[in-house]
């Protein structure tokens, strides 16, 4: 079992518009099965890793949803944690990709604490995938999803 890692192109992260924020949401990050289905990642139990980018400074995440809009196939039992860099799973915590809908935690779900994460230094935002118990991510042939972050920097308000 091994961690495989790869960086989100920029072409795929959003800061969301005025009217899209209505939701309470401001960034949005597409990633695709093509994204995670490293030709190195064979065994069953690999993981892979994408770096979504990086926090503001004093930044507040107040909410985080995942939204599978093509079921990913291919790959097993394939689930997914949103979090960051030292907190793996802070936002959502091992959730399937299997199957298309929305993803969220429940506030103050241990140990996820959605609403209230903070940190004075910026941080680095990424997404973990895992097969838990059969075939492996290089075998994925479907899949693509939307995660959606409310995060404000502390120095932008006032």
């Amino acid at each position: 079992m091994a961690n495989y890692t790869a960086t989100l192109d920029d072409s795929r992260k959003t800061v969301l518009s005025n009217q899209e924020r209505a939701m309470g949401f401001t960034h949005k990050y597409t990633i695709k099965y093509t994204d995670i289905d490293d030709d190195s990642a064979t065994s069953t139990g690999d993981t892979v890793t994408v770096a979504l980018g990086n926090t503001p400074t004093d930044f507040v995440i107040t909410k985080a949803m995942v939204n599978v809009t093509t079921a990913f196939a291919g790959g097993g039992t394939l689930t997914i944690d949103v979090g960051t860099d030292g907190d793996e799973d802070n936002f959502i915590n091992l959730k399937s990709v299997t199957a298309v809908g929305p993803i969220i935690e429940l506030a103050g779900a241990a140990p996820v604490t959605v609403a209230g994460t903070y940190a004075a230094a910026a941080d680095a935002l990424e997404a973990h995938f895992i097969n838990s118990s059969s075939s492996n991510p290089a075998a994925l042939s479907a899949g693509e999803l939307d995660i959606y972050l409310g995060m404000v920097s502390a120095n932008n308000i006032g």
